[in-house]
């Protein structure tokens, strides 16, 4: 290192702040996502397997008739166990899981309750849960939001320091977005019916931590200045 790049090192500020920023950003769900199934009983595992397969025909019918198509449909569970009773008697209980994603919110309950219904006793709805299909702006808009917050604070802290804040060194993108909403379960019904399903808004959330050196070329030794240390 020649004497030019010492002297440059020893007067660069060594001190800084490091802040946290929060910001969020609503949008409107545009996707529901069901979690539909069967469940069957039957003296063996055959006749139970038939039954719960035969709810899940009944239901797919009534969502392909709604315009669901079958890429929207995947099946998400298969199990099979014995039930028995305090009697001592056993029957053996199947379990079909159908997740469904629905495009249209708006129709949304009258689709999965219609479903539910063509399918019977052994219909299952688990629960239906909103999504944005595509976050992209939403979390764009978070990030701006994360951003201020992140100047704001780090401005404040400078200004309690007696410091000016100078660039950036270092920048870490972090948090995570807003569970999706989720509604609750249902069993089998004998008539047509509608879940209610109201797409509302939902929060998208970031963090981002951010680091700043000082920028007021002000060196006491240990890069703070002032002697107020923040970094």
């Amino acid at each position: 290192m020649d004497g030019r790049d010492e002297d440059t090192r020893r007067r660069a500020p060594r001190g800084g702040v490091t802040v946290t920023g929060a910001g969020e950003a609503e949008a409107v769900p545009d996707t529901a996502i069901a979690d539909l199934g069967a469940e069957a009983r039957g003296a063996d595992a055959e006749r139970a397997l038939a039954e719960a397969g035969l709810c899940l025909d009944r239901m797919r019918v009534v969502l392909r008739d709604a315009g669901v198509d079958d890429v929207a449909m995947r099946t998400t569970q298969s199990s099979i166990w014995t039930d028995s009773s305090a009697t001592g008697s056993s029957r053996v209980v199947a379990r079909l899981g159908l997740q469904v994603t629905l495009r249209d919110v708006a129709v949304a309950g009258d689709v999965v309750g219609a479903a539910v219904a063509a399918g019977g006793e052994p219909a299952r709805m688990d629960g239906i849960r909103l999504e944005i299909s595509d976050p992209t702006e939403p979390r764009a808009r978070a990030r701006e939001a994360a951003w201020a917050d992140a100047v704001a604070r780090a401005t404040q802290w400078a200004t309690l320091a007696g410091r000016r804040l100078g660039e950036v060194q270092w920048v870490t993108e972090g948090g995570a977005d807003a569970a999706p909403l989720r509604m609750g379960r249902m069993m089998g019904v004998a008539k047509a019916m509608s879940v209610p399903v109201e797409a509302g808004q939902q929060t998208v959330s970031a963090e981002v931590t951010v680091r700043w050196a000082w920028g007021d070329g002000a060196d006491d030794g240990d890069g703070l200045g002032s002697g107020r240390s923040l970094g």
